[in-house]
């Protein structure tokens, strides 16, 4: 009986352990995504703007803030319209920082560029 009860007890505590190793292993692939993308988006801003080794390393930061932002918004169990206003007011977030940390005319050729792949995405989506 004890050693029903022992083996019993091992095999729940390794299944723990397994999900536990999983579930640690997923976020933290899902930390490395979101920390590649920021690079690869701020390093694309820094060829583009022209940014230096400060501003392009506070451009990662405010990118993947706005990416885990972003993910956790459309992993929300809220409805279409509801994601679309937090996705807005994620997106003006991003904004407002990179403002901070750009200078005027390098914000200004980073917002003409955004509207361009807006107006591309809208063309390509035939809104």
């Amino acid at each position: 009986m004890i050693k029903r009860f022992i083996s019993a007890a091992k095999t729940i505590l390794g299944a723990a352990v397994l999900l536990i190793a999983v579930t640690t292993t997923a976020a933290a692939q899902e930390t490395d995504k979101i920390s590649e993308s920021s690079k690869a988006v701020a390093a694309q801003m820094k060829n583009q703007l022209g940014l230096n080794d400060t501003q392009y390393t506070q451009v990662v930061e405010v990118n993947k803030a706005y990416l885990k932002k972003v993910k956790d918004c459309n992993e929300s169990a809220d409805n279409a319209s509801a994601k679309a206003k937090k996705t807005h007011a994620i997106n003006e977030e991003r904004d407002t920082k990179l403002k901070s940390v750009l200078t005027a005319t390098q914000y200004k050729k980073y917002a003409a560029a955004r509207a361009n792949n807006i107006r591309k995405l809208k063309d390509v989506a035939g809104l």
